[in-house]
């Protein structure tokens, strides 16, 4: 089981600002269409999955980011990934869900990566001491 934050190498979408619906990927599909929060989920394997969030994590959209990452780490998925590329902003919120799933993924043998984002949300994370936490699944 592994949390690995890994630099982000994509920022947020051109082109998709605010209020833009972001359109589904070929092999995923667009989950959250809001001005705050956009969720998408990929699977790029039957077996692993990438949430990916763009806009802000706070104490208002946790709970939408939770009600699509838990079920995914309650699954038999091996991998499962949270893309924090595009977010903005990283709140308290965002920093438990994460630290939790963190906490919970290796009781059910899934890796759980965390790709990281703007400056922003890697001080955020570097703060809740969970940038380049690694407990490697054997």
């Amino acid at each position: 089981m592994t949390i690995r934050t890994l630099p982000s190498r994509v920022r947020a979408r051109p082109g998709n600002s605010a209020g833009t619906a972001v359109r589904p990927r070929d092999n995923g599909e667009t989950v959250e269409l809001d001005p705050t929060l956009q969720l998408h989920l990929t699977y790029q394997r039957p077996d692993a999955v990438v949430l990916t969030a763009i806009g802000d994590i706070d104490l208002a959209t946790a709970p939408r980011v939770a009600a699509l990452l838990w079920p995914r780490l309650l699954t038999k998925l091996s991998s499962v990934v949270l893309d924090l590329s595009g977010v903005t902003f990283l709140g308290l919120a965002g920093l438990e869900l994460i630290a939790a799933a963190h906490a919970y993924a290796p009781y059910r043998d899934v890796e759980f990566t965390v790709i990281g984002g703007p400056t922003a949300v890697e001080r955020a994370l570097r703060a809740g001491e969970l940038a380049g936490a690694s407990a490697g699944r054997p």
